[in-house]
């Protein structure tokens, strides 16, 4: 889809163009690198077969933050610009697909934070809306509405530096209208996974080093 091609670059776009918007902060842009796990993940398959599961495995991903506004003693929101990766495993291909199949799934979401008083510890909320690209070796890709939310503490033993430790609930609307995920074989077109308006629901940990600038 060249509108998501395009998502990287809206995101270095938008690095410049928020921090000139930004509100009340002593940084104008936060950039979070991060490694985590996700876990979780299904598909209904189609003609009755039993559902298609994703093995748990590594993300990683990249936060951008903007500050927003200050909210009482230090309390203060930020906007959100937040991508992650996982490459997975499908457990039980159907068939079509064959064993060791993997799939990947790239979250894009743009959002905010909620961070809460505190100097070394600070407590935060968030949320965002997006894209999801979910891709099946050989057997194409699709794009669907997306969302995450999450929260965890931020650990800043000094202002420009500190930890990102965060738990995050990743959910893809599936679109019930199309066949997801079809390839072409020997016995023709094969559609391994079949949207029946069902969510694809992911729970991801992760921890990042936090840098302000």
């Amino acid at each position: 889809m060249k509108v998501l091609a395009m998502l990287p670059v809206a995101i270095l776009l938008a690095a410049v163009a928020v921090p000139a918007m930004a509100g009340e902060g002593d940084y104008r842009v936060a950039v979070t690198p991060f490694a985590g796990y996700r876990m979780g993940g299904s598909f209904s398959a189609e003609d009755d077969q039993p559902d298609v599961d994703l093995d748990d495995a590594s993300a990683f991903g990249l936060i951008l933050n903007f500050p927003a506004e200050t909210i009482g003693v230090e309390a203060r929101t930020e906007w959100e610009l937040y991508y992650s990766r996982q490459t997975t495993d499908v457990e039980l291909p159907p068939p079509g697909l064959p064993p060791g199949t993997q799939l990947d799934s790239s979250y894009f979401l743009a959002g905010g934070n909620y961070i809460a008083a505190g100097e070394t510890i600070q407590p935060f909320l968030a949320a965002g809306v997006g894209a999801a690209r979910l891709s099946v070796d050989g057997a194409g890709d699709d794009t669907v509405f997306a969302f995450g939310i999450g929260g965890g503490a931020m650990l800043f033993p000094e202002s420009r530096f500190g930890l990102r430790l965060e738990g995050r609930l990743l959910g893809a609307v599936l679109d019930s209208d199309s066949a997801l995920f079809c390839a072409s074989g020997s016995n023709g077109a094969t559609c391994a996974f079949r949207a029946s308006g069902d969510m694809l629901w992911q729970w991801e940990v992760s921890a990042g080093a936090v840098l302000r600038f």
